[in-house]
This record gives C-alpha cells, sequence and structure tokens, in this order.
C-alpha cells in the first residue's frame, strides 16, 4: 500500500509517499481546483452611504469581468489593527480580471467615478487582489476571519504559528497580494497577504483568542505575550448574511 499526502510549507508544497511493500505504488496528490482571483476589502468608514451605494449598484450590473460579490458584511469585531465597519469579498474568474477591472470604465471603473476623487470623501478602504483556491460553499450564520497582513517581521515564529492556527478554522482561502487597489488617505497602508478563515459562527471567531489551542499556536510564534514584533495585521470577525449581499447588489 503507499499513500501520498500534500501540505504547505513556507519552502512551498510538501509531497509526501508513504509506501508498505516492494509492490506498492501510489498516485501524485490530487491538485486543487482551478483558483480565482480575489478582491479582499476592508472598509473602514462608509462617509457618504447615497454615493456609496449608488456606486455598489452600479458595479453590480457591470458583467465584463465576471466579478461576483461572495460577501459583504458589517464586521462583529477587530480584533487586532484599526476598527472596520464592514468586510466584502469579490470573486473574479481570475486573478488578471481582479486586475484589470479595476480602471476599465465598461466594468468597475464607471462606477468608481461615483465616488469622486478622492474617494476617501465617500468611503475609507483598503482593496486588495489575492489569487486563491475557490471559496467552500456559503452558508447563513457562518462566521469568517477576514485578514490583511500588512508586514511579516518574523517569518520562522509567524511560520510556526500559522502552522498551528489554519487547522482550526473549518476553511482557508488565502494569498499574498499580488496588487492593491487603493489604501488611500488615512487609510494609506500596504497589505502583502491577504485570508479568510472560515467558521462554524462569528461566535466561534470572536471566541478564538481564548481557545486553549489558539492560544498554543500562538505561543509556538513566540506570539503569546504580543505579537508586534512577529507581524503587523488588521484582523476582523464577521458572519456571513445573505441578505447583506442583497443590500450590496441593490
Amino acid at each position: 500500500m503507499a499513500e501520498s499526502t500534500k501540505e504547505l510549507t513556507d519552502e512551498g508544497a510538501k509531497v509526501t509517499t508513504t509506501v508498505e511493500g516492494s509492490d506498492a505504488t501510489a498516485a501524485a496528490p490530487a491538485e486543487p481546483a482551478g483558483k480565482k482571483g480575489y478582491w479582499i476589502i476592508h472598509l473602514l468608514a462608509i462617509k457618504d452611504e447615497e454615493k456609496f451605494f449608488a456606486h455598489l449598484t452600479l458595479a453590480n450590473s457591470k458583467t465584463k469581468y465576471g466579478g461576483k460579490t461572495r460577501i459583504f458584511a458589517p464586521v462583529k469585531a477587530t480584533l487586532k489593527g484599526d476598527p472596520v465597519a464592514f468586510c466584502a469579498v469579490i470573486e473574479f474568474p481570475s486573478v488578471q480580471a481582479a486586475i484589470d477591472c479595476w480602471d476599465d470604465e465598461e466594468d468597475y471603473g464607471a462606477a468608481r467615478k461615483l465616488l469622486g476623487d478622492p474617494e476617501t470623501d465617500v468611503v475609507e478602504r483598503r482593496v486588495c487582489v489575492i489569487e486563491a483556491d475557490p471559496l467552500p460553499e456559503l452558508k447563513p450564520g457562518q462566521g469568517f476571519w477576514i485578514n490583511h497582513v500588512h508586514a511579516v517581521k518574523d517569518q520562522e515564529k509567524f511560520m510556526a504559528y500559522a502552522g498551528q492556527s489554519i487547522p482550526l478554522f473549518s476553511s482557508a482561502s488565502m494569498g499574498p497580494v499580488v496588487h492593491q487597489h487603493v489604501g488611500a488617505g488615512a487609510t494609506a497602508y500596504t497589505v502583502a497577504f491577504a485570508a479568510l478563515f472560515g467558521l462554524e459562527s462569528a461566535q466561534a471567531g470572536l471566541d478564538m483568542p481564548a481557545n486553549d489551542a489558539y492560544k498554543a499556536a500562538k505561543a509556538a510564534g513566540n506570539m503569546a505575550e504580543g505579537e508586534d514584533d512577529v507581524v503587523d495585521r488588521t484582523v476582523c470577525v464577521i458572519e456571513y448574511d445573505p441578505q447583506y449581499d442583497q443590500l450590496a447588489a441593490k
């Protein structure tokens, strides 16, 4: 008998094959389904709701690049970083579509004009693009951590923490930021990595920092007493509720 497994390490994908018996063979582990492009958005403040939602209405009418709102939700709590009011996740067929859509006046570029210049008079936000595995099926009441990692200051410690903490979540869609569309004015802040971590509920997300296994993960990365020397990040907890998707699409 032979079995192959695949795991993600800080050095890339690692394949391990365990063999029992001289005639045993093992097929390579299955590759993940085709990746998607995502906008991972932190909305720090919506200052003019009329203009902001008018821009969303026009944005959601555009179909050239295949963008689709998967999550739009108020933030239950910002566990780390500047307070965030809403999070949004927009899915595209590819990462290139997620990049090109922004300025194209046949798509989101037209909607963005409704925000004016500077857009910070209407909304303060950070919008970054990642390539990631497709999101799982979303269920009402499900919780998510939606994270922006601004800088990893100690790679070894952070990877030790990540290796123990990621399995505590029900799903993980993540990737390095390949492009940052906006983070202007008072919200200017580079995002290096973004992630969505699924949970059974938003309450589970709120309770995670007190979870013994999560505390052990923090300790593994020497982050138990504080993490500022290891990572600079913004961590938000949201609850998926289809009514907010409808609000975003109206």
